[in-house]
């Protein structure tokens, strides 16, 4: 008896354990064409930065750059002048190293990054590829990938951007947070959940 007690706690565990964090989603009816405001329009901007990644710091300045091709371009340098990498963003959606230190010149980390950048610029991000769901009075909208999904979440009103969040079936991995400037970003934060890094952008006052 004390057995079978023993072996359902168990799989009941295993069952909450395997649950997804969005299971609870709600489909709803909602404008997810009002996301579109809140796409960054970067012309040329400029950030002081910040990353931490499993214990080693870089830090300096970061580049947004429109480009007369409507490309973007993201470009990390330090308080010297060193760059760290140099990236672009075509207007249909391919992406370009133009310069990458040694040391960030690793097939897993580029892809890494260029989905942080994807993320905190909204690269791509229209109503025609979004579905939206309700929780907590919040609505997702929602952009599924082969093994991502990527949700916009907003006020029930669409009025403010919360959060964005990139997660896979079961569990949230990164998460972008915003402050000031619908188009232009004061600062963003990133976070990633499923090991140590975080990227802070502060935006330069000119």
């Amino acid at each position: 008896m004390r057995f079978l007690l023993l072996s359902s706690l168990v799989v009941a565990g295993l069952l909450m354990g395997c649950k997804s964090e969005y299971a609870d989603l709600k489909p709803v009816q909602a404008d997810v064409t009002c996301i579109g405001k809140f796409k960054p329009t970067f012309q040329v901007n400029w950030y002081n930065a910040s990353v931490d990644v499993i214990g080693k710091h870089l830090s300096g300045l970061l580049l947004f750059k429109a480009m007369p091709d409507s490309s973007l371009r993201v470009v990390f340098t330090n308080e010297v002048g060193i760059t760290f990498f140099d990236f672009g963003f075509s207007s249909d959606g391919k992406f370009k190293v133009y310069q990458v230190i040694k040391q960030l010149d690793k097939k897993a980390v580029i892809n890494l990054l260029r989905k942080d950048f994807e993320l905190m610029v909204m690269r791509e991000v229209d109503g025609a590829n979004l579905k939206s769901f309700t929780r907590n009075g919040e609505i997702f909208m929602a952009r599924a990938g082969k093994s991502e999904t990527d949700y916009f979440i907003t006020d029930k009103d669409c009025a403010s951007l919360l959060r964005i969040e990139k997660a896979s079936k079961k569990k949230i991995k990164t998460m972008v947070t915003r402050i000031g400037g619908e188009q232009v970003p004061d600062s963003v934060f990133l976070k990633h959940y499923t090991f140590n890094m975080t990227i802070a952008l502060k935006k330069l006052k000119r």
